[in-house]
């Protein structure tokens, strides 16, 4: 008896888990659907009750979904669709009956990006059916990149902003894209303007906003249709940017310069911050950056000191063939610097040529030749060099094969006492 009153309650239970879970995907007036990784819901067009509600509970904060993404995709034919957006489906409900019709926008958004660690919800309204499904990323391929170009741009933002070919580029850069807002501006306010909400939507930022959305969205397309238009425009636009760069040149003033490296700065950090749904985590992230940019350099230097003499790399040393390979290219390295100086406008020729008077560093010039050699010769042999000829004389090449290249043998190493004898009475007493 207590065997089937338990399986009774068992039953029981799993009836009344499965009609709470139904009723918990219902809400009162509101089509509701409480969407989940991968699921996946074909809607039947219904013209009485067009607006459908998707919502997504969010999850617990973890850094394993630092760079995790919540997208929930709309597969729909056409463009007769309206959709809102919302922390809740109460909220959702009362945007679109609130909503007008001068709110509506010529264009339709199909990718929605759900919060990732709280409650967000997207109304769909239409008569027609569609697919809607909601797909998860666990590395989105966009939030890296921002997060690894944000962290380059804050520590390089010094150098970038001395950089000449930086301001050309970025000046370039800026030119073509700030022309295109320029006549997409322009354009949008010829169209003719009426009163009231029309002049929002048609004569204002709103045209101007749908043909940004509309080149963004079509830009391939419309690169590959009109390559001719696309190519001249960026080429003119180019060089009139080019032109007025080269006119005012690069910043030379060191308070535009700090003014265009904070800028830059300011723009990674933002790009860190806004890199991840995870903020704290982001946060942290960017005082750690603006504590180590803060550290006076001298700090650092004695940190790095520090650890490396706590924890000294390992050094291998060079075997005898490595050695003689890095000497041989460290030697053709140096006297090509020493040749290339000597060319250029930096040198002072009077002053090389009576260096050269000093038998000394003609020695470890030349590698070791006579004493008595002029100097005449000397500087004969040096402006030889110059011009390409070898620092070595025959002289020299012929000692160090002589000394270096042929081998010695074993009893010319050794000394029999008769011949120790003899040298001590050559030296005579001391």
């Amino acid at each position: 008896m207590d065997s089937r009153r338990l399986l009774y309650l068992s039953f029981s239970i799993i009836f009344l888990s499965a009609s709470l879970t139904q009723a918990l995907d219902k809400i009162p007036g509101i089509d509701y659907y409480r969407m989940q990784a991968g699921r996946e819901l074909i809607i039947v067009a219904d013209s009485k009750n067009p607006l459908y509600v998707f919502c997504y509970h969010g999850e617990r904060k973890m850094l394993t979904t630092f760079f995790k993404t919540i997208e929930l995709r709309v597969d729909i034919v056409g463009d007769n669709f309206h959709h809102y957006e919302g922390s809740n489906a109460t909220e959702v409900k009362q945007k679109h009956s609130e909503a007008s019709w001068f709110t509506f926008y010529p264009w339709r958004q199909r990718v929605f990006r759900l919060e990732l660690y709280k409650e967000s919800c997207v109304g769909i309204e239409t008569a027609s059916g569609y697919k809607v499904a909601l797909r998860t990323r666990w590395v989105d391929f966009w939030r890296v990149v921002v997060l690894v170009g944000s962290v380059v741009l804050f520590f390089t933002a010094s150098h970038l902003a001395h950089n000449t070919f930086f301001h050309y580029t970025t000046g370039i850069s800026l030119g073509v894209v700030g022309s295109l807002l320029i006549v997409v501006y322009v354009v949008a306010r010829m169209v003719p303007k009426k009163s009231g909400a029309v002049t929002l939507m048609v004569g204002g930022w709103g045209l101007t906003v749908y043909l940004l959305q509309y080149l963004w969205q079509n830009f391939v397309s419309i690169v590959k249709e009109h390559q001719a238009v696309a190519v001249g425009y960026v080429v003119v636009a180019g060089l009139v940017s080019f032109a007025v760069v080269y006119r005012y040149g690069p910043l030379t003033d060191q308070r535009s310069i700090n003014l265009v490296q904070w800028s830059m700065q300011l723009v990674a950090l933002l790009g860190i911050f806004f890199s991840s749904q995870y903020r704290e985590a982001t946060l942290g992230l960017v005082l750690v950056m603006v504590t180590y940019h803060c550290v006076p350099d001298k700090w650092k230097a004695k940190a790095q000191t520090y650890w490396r003499r706590r924890f000294p790399p390992k050094v291998r040393p060079l075997t005898e063939e490595e050695y003689i390979q890095q000497g041989n290219y460290e030697t053709r390295r140096a006297l090509e610097e020493l040749r290339t100086f000597c060319h250029s406008p930096k040198c002072d020729a009077w002053k090389t040529i009576s260096r050269l008077q000093s038998p000394q560093r003609y020695v470890q010039f030349v590698g070791g030749p006579q004493r008595g050699q002029s100097t005449t010769t000397k500087r004969e042999r040096f402006a030889e060099f110059v011009e390409g000829g070898s620092h070595l004389d025959d002289e020299a090449i012929l000692a160090y094969e002589s000394n270096h290249l042929t081998p010695l043998r074993d009893e010319d190493l050794l000394t029999t006492d008769d011949e120790d004898e003899v040298e001590e009475e050559q030296r005579g007493p001391t």
